[in-house]
C-alpha cells in the first residue's frame, strides 16, 4: 500500500515524527551502541534517548542542544589544521602592542654642547659647571700645585730669599736685590719659571681630560701625553721669562703677546700634536679669533686682580676655572666635542 502522507506515518495526524533513532547515533558516536543497560544508579533500562545521555535528575547533559548538532561556521573560519591555533585561510597576525617612545637616561644623554657657538659665554658657563663637578679635586690640586710652585721660585730665586728674610734690614734687601740683577740670577729664574709651567700643565692635563669626561680623578691631571713637546714649551716660556727680566718693560710687553699667541698650545700638545705644528696652529687659533682671545684674556686679569685682597687664596678657584674656560674654547677651535 502507497504511502500518501508524504513519508508520514498516517497514525500521527499532527504530522509528528520523531528523530529517528539511528540518525542521533550517526551524529553521536560516543552514544551507547547495542541494548541498554542499567545505569549505576539502579534504573530500569530506559529507551535509547535520541537527545545524549542524562543526568540522574533527567536533565540532559548537553543543555545547549542535541548532541548532532553542529554550528554552522563561515569558511574562512574553518581551522585546516586542527590544534594549530591561528593557521586557517582567513587568520590575521596579531596586532603588536603599541610601542611608546624610548628616552634615554638623564646621565646617559647625548652630548650637544657643540651646537653652541663657541663664545665666551658658553665657555663660562661650561668652565664654572665643570668646575662644580668636581670642585673639591680642582681646590686641592690647585692649592697644592700653587704652594709646590711658590716654593720652586723662592728655590730658584736666592735674592728673593733673602729679601724675606732679611726685610727689616735695609742695607741685606739693598744686597739681595743687586745680586738678584746678575746674569746668573736671571737664567736661574728663568728656569724656575720653566719648572713652575710643567706644575701648570698638570692643570692643563685635567682641564683637557674635563672636556671629555666633566667630571675629573686624580690620574687624569698625570696624563701628560707629548711630554718631549712640553719640556720644550717649558723651555720657551723661561726664555720669555730671561727676556721680560733683562729688557726691562720691552720685555714684559713681549712676554705678554706672546704668552697670549701661544695659550692654545699647551692644550694642543696634550692632544698629541707636534710641538712645531702646536706652536703654529696655537698662533693660527689665536689670530682667527683675536676678539674672544682678548676678552678672555682681560677678564683672567681682571680676577686675578680682583684676588688680590684674599692674598691671592682666591687662584685656587679662579685658575682652574679659567683653565677650563680655554680648554673649551680650544676644544671647539679645532672641531672637537665637549662634554656637556
Amino acid at each position: 500500500m502507497s504511502n500518501t502522507f508524504g513519508g508520514w506515518t498516517p497514525q500521527d495526524p499532527s504530522r509528528r515524527q520523531p528523530p529517528d533513532p539511528r540518525q542521533a547515533q550517526d551524529a553521536n558516536p560516543h552514544a551507547q551502541q547495542g541494548p541498554p543497560t542499567r545505569d549505576p544508579y539502579g534504573q530500569a533500562p530506559q529507551p535509547l534517548d535520541p537527545y545524549g545521555p542524562r543526568d540522574p535528575y533527567g536533565r540532559p547533559a548537553n543543555p545547549y542542544g542535541r548532541p548532532d548538532y553542529r554550528p554552522a561556521q563561515q569558511p574562512e573560519q574553518r581551522d585546516q589544521q586542527p590544534g594549530v591555533w591561528g593557521q586557517g585561510p582567513g587568520y590575521q597576525q596579531p596586532q603588536a602592542p603599541q610601542q611608546f617612545p624610548q628616552y634615554t637616561d638623564a646621565s646617559g644623554a647625548q652630548d650637544r654642547t657643540h651646537d653652541q657657538p663657541p663664545t665666551i659665554g658658553a665657555a663660562w658657563r661650561w668652565g664654572w659647571s665643570a668646575f662644580g663637578a668636581s670642585w673639591g679635586l680642582w681646590v686641592l690640586m690647585s692649592l697644592a700645585l700653587g704652594v709646590a710652585q711658590i716654593a720652586v721660585t723662592l728655590l730658584f730665586s736666592p735674592s728673593a730669599m733673602d729679601i724675606l728674610m732679611s726685610a727689616n734690614d735695609p742695607a741685606a734687601v739693598d744686597a739681595a736685590q743687586a745680586a738678584g740683577k746678575t746674569l746668573t740670577a736671571q737664567a736661574l729664574a728663568a728656569a724656575g719659571t720653566a719648572v713652575c709651567f710643567l706644575l701648570q700643565a698638570l692643570l692643563c692635563a685635567g682641564a683637557l681630560a674635563a672636556t671629555r669626561t666633566r667630571r675629573v680623578v686624580f690620574r687624569d691631571f698625570f696624563l701628560l701625553r707629548g711630554f718631549g713637546s712640553l719640556l720644550g714649551y717649558a723651555l720657551l716660556t723661561g726664555a720669555l721669562g730671561f727676556v721680560s727680566i733683562t729688557v726691562p718693560m720691552v720685555g714684559w710687553l713681549v712676554q705678554v703677546v706672546v704668552t697670549l699667541l701661544l695659550l692654545p698650545v699647551p692644550f694642543l700638545i696634550l692632544n698629541g700634536v707636534g710641538f712645531g705644528r702646536a706652536l703654529a696652529g696655537g698662533v693660527g687659533l689665536v689670530l682667527s679669533h683675536i676678539g674672544t682671545a682678548l676678552t678672555f684674556f682681560a677678564i683672567f686679569a681682571g680676577l686675578v686682580v680682583a684676588s688680590i685682597p684674599t692674598c691671592l687664596i682666591g687662584l685656587v678657584v679662579v685658575v682652574p676655572a679659567m683653565l677650563l674656560m680655554w680648554a673649551y674654547l680650544v676644544q671647539r677651535w679645532t672641531g672637537d666635542s665637549v662634554q656637556g
